[in-house]
């Protein structure tokens, strides 16, 4: 690559870089520009050279001259770049990414020489030559290698730009078959500083979240436990970098002031941090014990501390459950300090990493309905600002999915928008632990757990200590071992899940889980044990309706009838649509857990649980044709355009007519009316407008060949529920002239004790 010219003016895209006056600007069509607020520094190498790519070796030795740091830094200004550089772009950015090796600047540019007006006008694009994007060079090849090298030295404050060359595609290209992920990244941009103790900001350049973890002081005599010191800083910085949107200094430059009395102001500005993690370790007989002090690099002033202890009966384990507290400990504490920072910094104009710092920190107040909702909105408004924020992707899909009710969906454009974001999410953020913990609740949510087993399996095996940071992937693997009758396994995993994590916010929804494999196993004390810590911890879950039931079961089969009414009658106040019937497996691999459902079924009974609901009860509900999210309720009598038809019509009518049946597949244990075809997630709420209607249209043309005419019998669980009424009002909606709706659904077929075959699943 030829060296740039000293001022050069470069044109792309609309915009224009001026190195001479160091700005970006944004052209407009009646030859204005305005000035954009982000550094150009990083743009330098990338415009003087379209097409090329930049290694990553090369790009860390210039961006960082005399300063080690994480590789994960090297994304700190991804974010913001790309923002302002592809807003309005409908195709690929103009930044392209070669997976593991660099970037690539794809837009054709226009070079200048810059001259003293040229700071305040744009440049017309014809007055040079276009620069066309150079044909990709192998970036393998040591001639280019050394090339690239060579001419960098050359020009250090050229390289700048290397902050760029992000390497993507690390880690689990393994999962799901899916593309590689790219690490999530977060804008280098701050506003003046006036946060806890903080009175006056030491550089403005410094990012937010940054930190640098300074060498634990070794408090044992002559030394002897230094290597435990070094140790403990070491997987603290590694385990702090993978906070998303921290900027965390390498261990290797935070190692320089080991020994050393510096003023933390100074650390700061050195390494260009707002925060400064220090602390001691020393071993007092059988117990290890660690002090952390988080300070302002700002104003010196203590912001947090912290004392762990742990008993070490085995060294490296009491190290990595200490390690495990304080990432957890200290990862919140960050949150927070950072959220209220920027409420009062930015209170009426947040940008995305504020909506998103302030919706972590909601996340961190106990679980209510209200408080999801609020933190759900903060998300979507930091994925309308950042489209490309992989926190705002996962935070967004993570209440999609958590706002199901009993883990039912009842919304289908819900359901498929949580799976486009992760899928989005996974390819911007490679081996990212929090999207492999959502991205398996979303695929357990829908029954897939199966590739819930091998995926997080793969991800524990080949990297435990990066999975210790992220314990929800321990507790999907945890659900689908019960769900696949090793209910056993899940204790144990919950249990190590407890002490690497134990304040986690949703350390009551571990305790509910753990109840209910207990419950699975028979051993009810430990079960009735587990569901009131869940419950003590968190009184106000929404999840109480299915904690109750299940404590009602274990009272009862302990033979405390009393005590099991009593909670069956407080399940049945929030929630009271649960029959003894409606309890299914989630899974049917494995006839372990079926029987375990069985027995569960059993001790509802014992306990007095509503048998199945009424096929003919008239609720009182007005008649509407429109579709309903929710999952349960009082059904009205009729679905407009449908025919509603009982059981006792519907068997001579299977028999003369031959109907096509369609099962929306809810509570179901694998069995149906004989014939029926299975369309799972086919009765979901949402709109006639929405993609299920789509998917649902062609698939009817492929089963009645474009009939509209043919009789169709639309299934769904109960009378008490709103699937079967959905797919008939769909099935309306599409043109089909004789819909019937089976209003009882299988309940009241199971309920008559006729036939059932196994349901035969489509794919629609």
């Amino acid at each position: 690559m030829d060296a740039p010219v000293a001022h050069d003016v470069f044109l792309f895209g609309g915009f224009r870089l001026d190195r001479h006056s160091g700005g970006l600007f944004r052209q407009d069509g009646a030859g204005g520009a305005a000035r954009l607020a982000i550094g150009p520094r990083a743009l330098d190498v990338l415009v003087a050279h379209p097409g090329e790519l930049v290694p990553k070796q090369a790009i860390m030795q210039a961006v960082w001259p005399g300063i080690t740091v994480d590789e994960k830094n090297l994304t700190v200004q991804i974010s913001s770049l790309r923002r302002v550089l592809d807003d309005g772009q409908t195709e690929r950015s103009c930044i392209q990414t070669e997976a593991g090796r660099g970037y690539r600047f794809v837009v054709p540019v226009t070079r200048h020489a810059a001259d003293s007006e040229a700071v305040n006008r744009p440049v017309p694009l014809d007055e040079d030559a276009t620069v066309p994007a150079a044909p990709k060079s192998d970036p393998g090849s040591t001639a280019s290698t050394r090339r690239l090298t060579r001419n960098r030295w050359a020009r250090a404050s050229l390289l700048a730009l290397a902050l760029l060359t992000v390497a993507i595609g690390l880690g689990a290209a393994w999962f799901l078959k899916r593309p590689g992920w790219i690490t999530e990244t977060v804008q280098n941009q701050t506003p003046s500083v006036s946060a806890i103790g903080m009175s006056s900001p030491v550089s403005s350049s410094a990012p937010r979240l940054s930190v640098v973890v300074l060498p634990f002081e070794n408090l044992a005599p002559d030394g002897q436990d230094d290597y435990l010191a070094d140790a403990i800083t070491d997987d603290l910085t590694t385990d702090l970098s993978r906070i998303v949107g921290a900027f965390v200094v390498a261990r290797e430059s935070a190692y320089t002031y080991k020994g050393k009395v510096t003023d933390v102001r100074q650390i700061g500005r050195e390494l260009g941090v707002r925060y400064v993690l220090e602390g001691s370790v020393r071993r007092i007989d059988a117990t290890l014990r660690v002090n952390v002090q988080l300070i302002s690099a700002e104003t010196g002033a203590h912001l947090w501390s912290d004392r762990f202890d742990e008993e070490i009966g085995q060294l490296a384990a009491g190290q990595q459950l200490i390690i495990a507290r304080m990432y957890d400990t200290i990862g919140l504490s960050l949150v927070e300090i950072e959220s209220a920072r920027s409420q009062r910094e930015r209170p009426t104009n947040p940008d995305a990493f504020d909506l998103i710092l302030r919706a972590r920190s909601m996340q961190h107040l106990p679980q209510t309905p209200q408080r999801d909702k609020e933190t759900l909105a903060l998300y979507e408004r930091a994925l309308a600002l950042d489209p490309q924020s992989v926190p705002a992707l996962t935070g967004v899909a993570y209440f999609l999915i958590d706002g199901v009710p009993g883990g039912v969906w009842g919304n289908f454009e819900h359901m498929q928008r949580a799976g486009r974001l992760l899928a989005q999410a996974r390819i911007l953020e490679p081996g990212s632990p929090r999207v492999l913990n959502i991205t398996l609740y979303w695929l357990r949510t829908v029954g897939r757990c199966a590739e819930v087993i091998e995926a997080a399996e793969h991800a524990i095996r080949i990297d435990p200590n990066r999975m210790r940071t992220e314990t929800g992937v321990y507790n999907e693997l945890a659900v689908c071992k019960t769900w696949t009758g090793h209910a056993e396994e899940e204790l144990a995993l919950q249990t190590q899940a407890d002490q690497l994590n134990p304040r986690s916010p949703w350390k009551h929804s571990r305790y509910r889980h753990m109840g209910f494999a207990a419950l699975m196993l028979g051993r009810d004390k430990d079960a009735i044990a587990f569901l009131q810590r869940s419950l003590a911890i968190h009184p106000e879950a929404r999840a109480n309706p299915w904690t109750y039931r299940m404590l009602a079961a274990a009272y009862a089969r302990t033979g405390q009838i009393d005590e099991a009414k009593r909670w069956l009658a407080a399940s049945d106040r929030l929630w009271p649509y649960g029959t003894v019937r409606s309890v299914y497996p989630q899974e049917l691999s494995s006839p372990i857990y079926v029987q375990q459902m069985r027995d569960y079924q059993a001790a509802l009974r014992l306990a007095g649980a509503r048998d199945h609901a009424d096929e003919d009860a008239d609720f009182g509900t007005p008649t509407a044709g429109s579709l309903h999210g929710e999952v349960a309720g009082y059904t009205p009598v009729a679905a407009p355009g449908a025919r509603t038809i009982r059981t006792a019509e519907l068997v001579p009518f299977l028999a003369d007519v031959r109907p096509l049946v369609v099962d929306t597949v809810s509570n179901s244990w694998g069995r149906s009316i004989p014939g029926a075809i299975g369309l799972k997630f086919s009765g979901l709420g949402g709109s006639f407008a929405d993609e299920a209607q789509d998917h649902l249209r062609r698939k009817m043309v492929e089963l009645t060949r474009g009939n509209l005419n043919q009789p169709v019998v639309a299934v769904g669980w109960s009378s008490e529920r709103f699937d079967g009424r959905n797919l008939a009002l769909r099935l309306v909606a599409l043109g089909h002239t004789n819909v019937f709706w089976y209003r009882g659904g299988r309940e009241a077929w199971e309920v008559a004790g006729l036939p059932e075959t196994e349901l035969v699943m489509q794919d629609w």
